[in-house]
């Protein structure tokens, strides 16, 4: 365990117990953004920041779950996206099929594919 985790580990374990268990929302809406920003300003390449967002989705969820958050909606997707170079669309699509595969294999959540799935590609369509 490095440093880095065990400072982690204490300063969510001190949010934790502040929070107030009797004003928790029962469905919490997050917007999977900011990756590419952080990717760029630290060197690294745009899918690297999109898969290091895609990494905290199952710490995000549990986090949701310790709190007693019974829905969580994450927007993965937007039709904006599809403005985007098509080999970062394509890097996009493969980390987000590969999110939900792992979210919904766990067999630990629900998973509810929403929005416009009519203008996604086939595959990756029927695969959500």
């Amino acid at each position: 365990m490095s440093v880095r985790d065990l400072v982690y580990g204490v300063y969510e374990k001190r949010l934790t117990a502040k929070l107030d268990r009797s004003r928790m929302p029962r469905h919490v809406g997050v917007v999977m953004d900011g990756n590419r920003r952080w990717a760029k300003s630290v060197g690294e390449q745009i899918a690297t920041g999109h898969q290091r967002g895609a990494d905290k989705i199952h710490d995000l969820l549990g986090w949701c779950e310790e709190a007693g958050v019974e829905v969580v909606t994450l927007w993965l997707f937007s039709t904006d996206n599809f403005n985007r170079p098509a080999e970062e669309l394509a890097d996009l699509l493969r980390i987000i099929e590969g999110s939900v595969r792992s979210l919904a294999d766990t067999g630990r959540w629900r998973v509810r594919p929403l929005g416009a799935l009519d203008l996604l590609p086939g595959d990756f369509a029927r695969t959500l």
